[in-house]
C-alpha cells in the first residue's frame, strides 16, 4: 500500500516526455501565429484591420498563403483549442484535493489526562496509481487530436487560398482575351464599312459585327462584377483587410506532372493529419479503457488527526493536558463494478468508432488522390493540345478567312465562325491552365505535403 501511495505522489508531479514534445510543437506553431494581432471579443468591426500589418502581395500565390497562415482566424481558433487541450493534461495528473476538517466537542469527552475539546484533521485520497497515468496519457493523446486538426486546417487553408487565387486569375485572364477580341471586332467593323462603301459588303454584315461587339462588351462588364466577388473571396480567405490589392501574375501556370507514381503517393497518405487525427482519437479511447479499468481498483486514503486535550481535573496526573495525534489509513471499496464496466465499454466503443473513421478517411483520401491525379493529367494534356495545336490552327484559319474576305473570296459568316472558334479555344486554354493549378493544390492537400513535380511531356 505504501508503494502505491508513493507512486501516486510521483505521478502527480511528473511531466512525461510526450507532454514535453507536445508543448514544444505547440510553442513552435504559436511563434508563427504570434505575429498576428489578436481580436478582443468586444472589439469593434475592423479593429484588427486598422492596427494590423498591411499586406503587400507580389502577384504569386505563395505570399497569399503565407499571410493567411498567420492571420486567418479559424486557424488561430484551431491552435487555441490545441493549446487548451495541452493545458488540460496537468489536470489529469492532479491528485484529489486534501480534506481539512475541524470539530468541536459540544460535550467534552473526559479522559484520564483531561477533556477532549477540539479536533483538527487532514485527509488525502490517493487513487490507484495507474488511473492517474492512464488519464494523463489519454489527455495527451486528446491534445494530439487537436494538433492534427490544426495541421489539417492549415492544409485546407492553403488549398482554399490557392484555389481562390486561381479563380480570380482566370477571370482576369478571360477579360484580357475578351478585350483583345473586342479590338478584333472593331477592326472587322472598319473593314466591313470600307467594303460597304464599294458595294462588296452588306449592312447586315455590319449589324452582326456590332451585335457581337455589344454582347462581348456586356460580357466584359459582367466579368468586372465577377472579379469583384472573386477578389472579395480571396481577401476573406487570407483574412486581409477589405480593399486590399490582390495582384495576380500574367503568366500561365506551368503544366507539370507528379514526380512520384500513384502507389508512392498513396503510401504517403498514412502521414496525413486527417488520418493522424483518428489514430490519436483511437489511442484516446484505448487509454480511457485503461483508465476505466484502473478506476475499478481500490483507492487509498491517508489522514492525520490532532485532538486538543485540556488539563485533567484530578491533580498530579501524568501527561495531564497532553494533546492526542492519530494517523488513519483507509481503503476505498469500488462496489459498483457493473457501473464502472459501462465506462470501460463506452471507451472501447469510442476507440472502435475512431478506427472506423480512420478507415473511411483513408478510403476517401485514396479515391480523392486518384481523381486529383486524373485531373492533373487531363488538364495538362488538354491545355498543351490547345496551346501547341488548336490555337495556332485557329489563328491561321482566322487570318486566312480575313485575307479571303478582304479579296471577296470568303463569305462573312466564315469570319464570324473562325473568330468565335479562336475565342472559345483561348478561353478554354486559360480555364484548363487554372484547373491544372487547382488540381495541384487539391493533390498537395490530399497528400498532406508538397509533391515533387516534373515538366509535362509533350507528345511529338
Amino acid at each position: 500500500m505504501w508503494l502505491a501511495l508513493s507512486g501516486s505522489l510521483a505521478l502527480a508531479g511528473c511531466v512525461t516526455r510526450a507532454e514535453r514534445t507536445m508543448q514544444g510543437s505547440l510553442d513552435r506553431a504559436g511563434q508563427t501565429l504570434a505575429a498576428a494581432p489578436q481580436v478582443a471579443a468586444d472589439a469593434p468591426l475592423g479593429d484588427d484591420w486598422a492596427n494590423g500589418e498591411q499586406p503587400n502581395f507580389d502577384g504569386t500565390p505563395e505570399p497569399y498563403v503565407a499571410y493567411a497562415l498567420v492571420h486567418e482566424h479559424n486557424l488561430r481558433a484551431s491552435w487555441e483549442r490545441w493549446r487548451a487541450a495541452t493545458h488540460r493534461v496537468a489536470r489529469e495528473r492532479r491528485l484529489p484535493s486534501p480534506m481539512l476538517t475541524y470539530a468541536v466537542f459540544v460535550s467534552p469527552v473526559e479522559t484520564r489526562v483531561g477533556p477532549q475539546r477540539h479536533r483538527l484533521g487532514v485527509q488525502q485520497r490517493f487513487p490507484w496509481p495507474g488511473e492517474l497515468l492512464a488519464g494523463a496519457d489519454a489527455a495527451t493523446a486528446a491534445a494530439r487530436v487537436e494538433q492534427r486538426k490544426f495541421e489539417a486546417a492549415a492544409l485546407e487553408l492553403r488549398a482554399r487560398v490557392v484555389i481562390a487565387y486561381w479563380r480570380l486569375w482566370t477571370l482576369r485572364e478571360i477579360e484580357v482575351i475578351e478585350r483583345e477580341q473586342l479590338e478584333l471586332y472593331e477592326g472587322l467593323i472598319e473593314i466591313a464599312r470600307a467594303r460597304l462603301e464599294i458595294g462588296n459588303a452588306s449592312l447586315a454584315d455590319i449589324q452582326q459585327l456590332e451585335l457581337g461587339r455589344a454582347r462581348l462588351a456586356d460580357q466584359i462588364d459582367g466579368l468586372n462584377e465577377s472579379q469583384q466577388a472573386a477578389q472579395a473571396a480571396l481577401v476573406a480567405a487570407v483574412a486581409a483587410p477589405p480593399e486590399t490589392p490582390t495582384p495576380t501574375a500574367s503568366a500561365l501556370p506551368r503544366l507539370e506532372q507528379p514526380g512520384a507514381d500513384e502507389a508512392s503517393l498513396r503510401l504517403a497518405l498514412v502521414d496525413h493529419p486527417s488520418l493522424g487525427r483518428w489514430q490519436a482519437q483511437a489511442e484516446v479511447g484505448d487509454l480511457r479503457v485503461k483508465e476505466a479499468r484502473h478506476a475499478r481498483a481500490p483507492g487509498f486514503s491517508l489522514g492525520v488527526d490532532w485532538v486538543e486535550v485540556g488539563p485533567a481535573r484530578m491533580g498530579n496526573v501524568a501527561d495531564s493536558g497532553k494533546d492526542a495525534v492519530s494517523i488513519s489509513v483507509g481503503v476505498e471499496l469500488p462496489l459498483w463494478q457493473r457501473n464502472y464496466a459501462e465506462d470501460q465499454r463506452a471507451a472501447e466503443a469510442e476507440a472502435a468508432a475512431a478506427r472506423a473513421e480512420w478507415a473511411a478517411t483513408r478510403d476517401r483520401a485514396a479515391a480523392q488522390l486518384s481523381m486529383a491525379l486524373s485531373q492533373i493529367r487531363d488538364t495538362a494534356r488538354r491545355a498543351a493540345l490547345h496551346e501547341d495545336t488548336l490555337i495556332p490552327q485557329a489563328q491561321s484559319a482566322l487570318e486566312s478567312t480575313l485575307g479571303g474576305y478582304a479579296t471577296g473570296d470568303v463569305q462573312f459568316a466564315a469570319i464570324l465562325l473562325a473568330e468565335r472558334e479562336l475565342l472559345e479555344l483561348r478561353l478554354a486554354a486559360v480555364q484548363l491552365h487554372a484547373a491544372h493549378a487547382i488540381a495541384w493544390a487539391d493533390l498537395e492537400a490530399i497528400v498532406g505535403r508538397s509533391v515533387d513535380a516534373q515538366p509535362q511531356e509533350i507528345d511529338p
